[in-house]
């Protein structure tokens, strides 16, 4: 089992959450950077998984929203986990994972329908975006925000990403633009028991 040292400077509002799994853990997730977007007094930055950061997004010229996101679980999957799905040679390749992410709209404008901008890094430098499968894929839907999604709103939704076969997952990135100064989180990677 492999641990990455983290070295945490990422900046962000760090609110507490709580998950479970029942897989074994292994390889954190590493990374570093990051700023703070916005700081609520008697609140600590931090960027482990379950911190919540305070993200002002514009995801459309005419919207500009305020999102607190928190990465709260990152868990591989076998690549079995999609058996009975048609299937590229891309996909069938690559290795799954699902991510657990809270979402809080704390701004004023409808984010409904957008897809949030989070990436997972993977050892390669690669940054890859979830996968949206929809039909009866239960175990992970991924897709935008649910819509409406108005001023107040909260969801807990669960993303797909496939990182190509002989990679593996960095860190999580929030990075709307490019040249922006991403938000990561890091943190321990749930890993399937047993082979496959």
């Amino acid at each position: 089992m492999r641990r990455t040292v983290l070295l945490p400077t990422v900046l962000a509002v760090a609110l507490s959450a709580c998950s479970g799994t029942d897989t074994d853990t292994g390889p954190e997730v590493g990374g570093t950077t990051s700023r703070v977007v916005s700081t609520p007094a008697g609140t600590d930055p931090g960027s482990d998984l379950g911190e919540a950061a305070v993200l002002v997004w514009q995801p459309a010229t005419s919207v500009t929203g305020v999102l607190e996101l928190s990465v709260d679980a990152v868990a591989e999957q076998r690549r079995s986990v999609f058996d009975g799905w048609v299937r590229d040679d891309a996909m069938a390749a690559s290795r799954p994972y699902f991510v657990t992410v809270s979402l809080r709209n704390t701004g004023e404008s409808d984010l409904g329908g957008f897809d949030v901008p989070l990436y997972l890094r993977d050892d390669t430098g690669a940054l890859g975006a979830p996968w949206t499968l929809g039909g009866d894929f239960t175990a992970c839907q991924s897709g935008p925000l649910p819509s409406p999604f108005e001023a107040g709103a909260e969801t807990e939704m669960c993303l797909v990403y496939l990182v190509p076969d002989g990679a593996r997952i960095d860190d999580m990135v929030f990075e709307p633009t490019e040249g922006f100064d991403p938000i990561s989180w890091t943190g321990e990677v749930a890993r399937p028991r047993g082979n496959g």
